[in-house]
């Protein structure tokens, strides 16, 4: 915090220092009065960073109206004009008293007339010119030799006219008066200052361009994106009345100064969307953006209020393999993923397609973008429709109000997943043959087109050219997804990888110390698992929830089909068979339980030792049964 003093005499200075000192108070002191002190002043705003200025009299009026710091203004009071006139008396009885035309109602002059019994000719100025017009009049018409004045220029003019020159000087009492309010203001100033620093920050990072004038129409506010759009240098601008500008785009962007809230403008090529609002006097705000701006920030902040749920989360990392052609497949996913092509993934239902889609994904340049998945044979074929594409508001009875946005702009900038391409109702194909070709896309019931920038991968169980035989599957959409392909080996093709993934399910089930004895490892690795890795990690849960059974029941509790049920019963059974009802795992226990109540008459040391079960586990079952 800087104070600067401008002073009007070498007196004035001497006692601003000794001031300085006695306060230890650090003060920049320039001696000048009117146009002098002016500049002085602006010196120790540009060089010093002043943040507040104390100055006297019509010194003080002028700076205060051309300069944009706080001044303090020392005024001459009663006492030190009673004093000077006082002096002046001693000389002659009539007395010249100059003047500035502002501190014409200060002073009660016939009261000072009649104090001192002197005569009082008051003489008002403007600038120090003035002061000097009226002196050589005095001189040349003979007038009276004396003069009392405010401004110190005073005593060089009188030397020169032999005339007695009596200025009004300032007391330390009211130097440090005066310092005292300058401490007070500075500080105001200078939070006032960063308030302003923190808002022009604010607005300089604004999405829009922003320009603002005070009261008199005067630039103040001229952020860095105004200066962007318009090809300008804020600093020019600001201090410069914008209703006068004659540079075409803001003459334009002011128009007849009227409000106006997002109205498209246009500039040669470029199209602005404005908001114009008037305030108190010849103020005004504008804030402008251009359109295709708007339209990115709007595509932008819809993605990323549903990018929230729209992300990958498996990587090649996930991908849990042993096997040779395992490992080559991800090898050449890797590959594919480091362009933008389409990709078709092809493999039986279970063994992991959307994980290889998504780990294309997060390895490729679309990482940071949405990833958007939809099973095409999940939804009616008009939900579908509108799901993949979107519409507008009003577009048919129950819409969404306002429309909603299809997953294709969701996943701009990302990836699109579509799993079960094979069952895309053949009127949709087309469509979606389109938005891949001409990479935009249309909402249900809209007009405009939007623009896309979305990686198609596609996925499917089914055998894609024996449908396009079949007519149930376009041709022309098929070459266009199947640019790239990744075939994906069932389980059986690739046993090695069976027990890396019977740990990591173990493990996930918290089972790291399960324990299979050999029988059941030779039936899992014979077993043909037609469900692939879904299955698998069924019935690794199930194994894990039922606890230790006989390997027969463990056989049976696999993924069996209904109809192979009561036949893989019939010899756990005996001679008799069990009316088994599929149901829940929980459920069938419970009806294999109570069959053996009734077959071993509730001797449970036989039950236990036919089910491979502990009495104590047995019990807890029966007791559970019994509950029910």
């Amino acid at each position: 915090m800087k104070i600067g003093v401008i002073s009007p005499y070498p007196e004035f200075t001497s006692l601003v220092k000794d001031i300085s000192v006695d306060m230890d108070v650090p003060l920049i002191v320039k001696e000048g009065a009117l146009q002098r002190g002016l500049a002085a002043a602006n010196l120790l705003v540009e060089k010093e960073n002043i943040s507040v200025i104390i100055a006297r009299g019509p010194t003080a009026d002028l700076l205060e109206d051309k300069l944009n710091v706080p001044i303090i203004k020392i005024t001459v009071n009663n006492y030190d004009l009673l004093k000077t006139f006082q002096s002046a008396k001693q000389i002659s009885s009539t007395i010249i008293f100059i003047d500035h035309h502002e501190n014409y109602s200060l002073y009660d002059i016939p009261f000072i007339e009649k104090l001192f019994s002197v005569d009082i000719i008051l003489k008002q100025y403007n600038d120090e010119q003035e002061i000097a017009d009226i002196m050589k009049e005095m001189k040349e018409k003979g007038l009276h030799k004396v003069v009392v004045g405010t401004a110190h220029c005073m005593e060089r003019t009188a030397k020169k006219l032999d005339l007695y020159c009596f200025v009004i000087k300032s007391t330390k009492e009211v130097m440090i008066e005066a310092l005292h309010r300058a401490f007070d203001t500075a500080r105001l100033y200078e939070r006032e200052k960063l308030r302003q620093h923190h808002l022009q920050t604010i607005i300089s990072h604004a999405f829009d361009g922003v320009i603002a004038t005070d009261v008199q129409g005067i630039i103040s506010v001229f952020n860095t994106v105004a200066g962007e759009l318009l090809d300008l240098k804020p600093g020019d601008m600001l201090g410069k009345e914008l209703r006068r500008m004659h540079h075409p785009k803001l003459k334009k962007l002011y128009g007849n100064g009227s409000e106006v809230n997002k109205k498209i403008t246009s500039f040669g090529n470029d199209r602005y969307v404005v908001n114009r609002i008037p305030l108190e006097g010849e103020s005004i705000v504008i804030t402008f953006q251009e359109t295709n701006k708007v339209i990115e920030q709007d595509s932008q902040l819809r993605r990323n209020l549903h990018n929230r749920r729209f992300y990958a989360k498996y990587s090649f990392s996930d991908i849990l393999c042993q096997s040779d052609s395992m490992k080559k497949v991800i090898e050449l996913s890797k590959f594919y993923s480091k362009t933008d092509k389409s990709v078709l993934i092809t493999g039986e239902s279970g063994t992991g397609k959307e994980l290889f889609a998504q780990s294309i994904h997060n390895e490729s340049n679309r990482t940071n973008g949405p990833f958007v998945a939809i099973n095409c044979a999940a939804l009616p074929k008009d939900l579908l429709e509108s799901e993949l594409f979107g519409y507008e508001d009003g577009a048919f009875t129950g819409a969404k109000r306002g429309g909603k946005p299809g997953l294709f702009e969701m996943a701009h900038d990302g990836t699109l997943f579509l799993d079960e391409i094979g069952e895309l109702p053949i009127d949709l194909q087309a469509r979606l043959l389109r938005v891949l070709q001409e990479k935009e896309v249309m909402r249900i019931g809209g007009e405009k087109i939007i623009p896309i920038n979305v990686r198609i991968i596609s996925a499917t169980n089914k055998d894609l050219k024996a449908s396009i035989q079949k007519n149930v599957f376009r041709e022309d959409l098929y070459f266009r997804l199947n640019i790239l392909r990744i075939i994906i080996p069932p389980l059986r093709e690739r046993k090695e990888d069976l027990f890396i993934l019977i740990n990591h399910f173990l493990h996930k089930n918290g089972e790291e110390n399960y324990l299979y004895d050999e029988d059941f490892l030779e039936f899992i690795k014979n077993y043909d698992w037609p469900g692939n890795v879904r299955e698998l990690e069924n019935v690794i849960e199930r194994m894990t929830t039922v606890g230790k059974v006989s390997n027969d029941i463990k056989k049976i509790l696999l993924d069996q089909p209904v109809f192979s049920v009561k036949e893989k019963m019939k010899p756990l059974m005996e001679s008799n068979c069990i009316e088994l009802t599929i149901g829940t795992l929980e459920e069938m226990e419970n009806q294999i339980i109570h069959y053996f109540q009734q077959s071993y008459k509730g001797n449970k040391q036989e039950m236990a030792e036919k089910l491979g079960l502990s009495r104590t586990t047995l019990w807890k079952k029966i007791k559970k049964l019994d509950n029910l």
